[in-house]
């Protein structure tokens, strides 16, 4: 999801004169899945309304905006309806918070399980007491009277209550050690903080550290945010690849060319629906200017279920979709709004251009829409849009925003177009990596009185 993931489990952490209370997690189910629950007939926020899928929108549905201050002001207006409470700020981490913490304070054993949980099994061991019939019998078995929380979250209740309980009473080196961590993995979005108190949150934005959607336009910036509305874990099977080609113009216009591959190998159980259902949005300058795309989800079917047989190979010209050979089919996905039951076979639509360009986040341009992946597929999304010159002085910079749970690889190129490297005093810039948190690529500018070649791409040999 934008700000990480599904909020299936929540807390409410006390902190007075310094000191933490205990700290216990609750299902979010017990309060929105029930006869009488506050969610029933509530739709969407109308940024969201026009793609969200889902009847009966509530807390655990309403992280949708990738920026987090925006996502955890709705949050909270959501639990204040729901539960009844007011609370001071949010505060969200992914299970890479817990694994560096379990690497400082090292393995916590779960007393009647004979479970031992660390750095690098916890989100395995997670999934397997939350999903696995197994695991789900071990709970009821050990746990039977707990009504805190529902009997698939009783394991991620307890472990949650006993890491909290090892922090607490940490010697200094470790508290110090797990403190230096979270610094770091506030900037990677790992750990992400929004407090009500505007001079408290003004110190995590005045450090970078608030999460927040870049609206500069003092540079050029790319964020591409994904949310996964499959009903499923196949997320963590996702690899999600960026291939940006920027072109410099001489006036210092950007035009960009970039492929989202995203590469989905089932290697383990989704604990859901096969086919994977991303909304994705990519979010660009307010003055940028759409010039083609293709690979998103039209809604007209080209084949499968009721229609045509889908090829075996090749179903689009453009090879946009790659599966294994007959393995084109979607199959059913979650129950919606259009459609209830959940069991409906749908068949695979043709693809295009985005299909939403009503962007959800001021100062920023959007391109969005829906991208379907049938199970052990990859599907490539290709973007083009102009970036107008910012009016600065400045060298062209492009901030790249990373979004919270994610490892997305980046392969970026930005050069001046052909025969203007010396015009614009720069060769370029190349990366090819993981982005682990925003990243900013300046272009640096030549020397005075260094020599630039008048063509600063490859040319062949004499």
């Amino acid at each position: 999801r934008p700000t990480g993931g599904f909020t299936g489990q929540y807390g409410e952490l006390s902190i007075k004169g310094g000191r933490m209370s205990p700290f216990s997690l609750r299902d979010i189910s017990l309060v929105e899945y029930v006869d009488n629950s506050p969610t029933l007939g509530q739709l969407a926020l109308p940024q969201y309304r026009s793609w969200w899928p889902f009847a009966n929108w509530g807390l655990r549905d309403s992280n949708l905006s990738a920026d987090f201050p925006t996502s955890a002001q709705i949050a909270i207006k959501k639990y204040k309806s729901e539960v009844g409470h007011n609370v001071d700020g949010v505060i969200l981490f992914t299970p890479i918070l817990v694994q560096h913490v379990l690497q400082v304070i090292g393995p916590i054993h779960i007393g009647g399980y004979n479970d031992t949980i660390t750095a690098q099994n916890v989100e395995e061991r997670l999934h397997y007491y939350q999903q696995d019939n197994a695991g789900l019998a071990k709970q009821a078995v050990y746990q039977p009277g707990d009504t805190t929380t529902s009997s698939r979250k009783r394991f991620t209740s307890l472990l949650a209550h006993l890491l909290l309980d090892r922090v607490r009473h940490a010697p200094p080196d470790e508290i110090l050690a797990i403190a230096r961590q979270a610094l770091h993995d506030l900037k990677t979005k790992d750990l992400q903080i929004y407090v009500t108190n505007p001079q408290a949150e003004s110190v995590l934005e005045k450090f970078g550290d608030a999460a927040q959607v870049d609206r500069s336009t003092a540079h050029d910036g790319l964020y591409v945010v994904q949310a996964n509305i499959s009903a499923s874990k196949a997320s963590q099977f996702v690899r999600t690849i960026m291939h940006d080609t920027v072109t410099l113009n001489t006036d210092g216009g950007a035009t960009h060319i970039m492929q989202l591959r995203l590469v989905y190998n089932q290697v383990g159980p989704v604990y859901g629906y096969d086919t994977y259902h991303d909304y994705v949005r990519v979010y660009v300058p307010p003055t940028s200017k759409f010039l083609w795309g293709d690979g998103f989800d039209t809604g007209t079917p080209l084949c499968g279920a009721t229609y045509v047989d889908c090829p075996q190979n090749g179903v689009y010209p453009k090879n946009e979709l790659q599966c294994p050979p007959g393995q084109y089919q979607p199959g059913a996905s979650a129950p919606s709004i259009s459609d209830e039951d959940g069991a409906r076979w749908h068949p695979l639509d043709t693809v295009g251009p985005p299909t939403n360009f009503q962007s959800d986040e001021p100062g920023r341009a959007m391109f969005g829409g829906w991208v379907v992946v049938p199970k052990n597929c990859t599907m490539t999304v290709t973007l083009s849009w102009y970036v107008p010159p910012t009016g600065h002085t400045t060298p062209y910079a492009l901030l790249v925003q990373r979004q919270a749970g994610t490892l997305p690889e980046l392969d970026l190129t930005i050069l001046p177009t052909p025969g203007n490297c010396s015009v614009l005093k720069t060769a370029g810039q190349y990366f090819d990596g993981i982005l682990a948190e925003d990243t900013s690529f300046a272009l640096k500018p030549m020397p005075a009185g260094a020599h630039v070649k008048s063509s600063c791409y490859p040319q062949p040999a004499v």
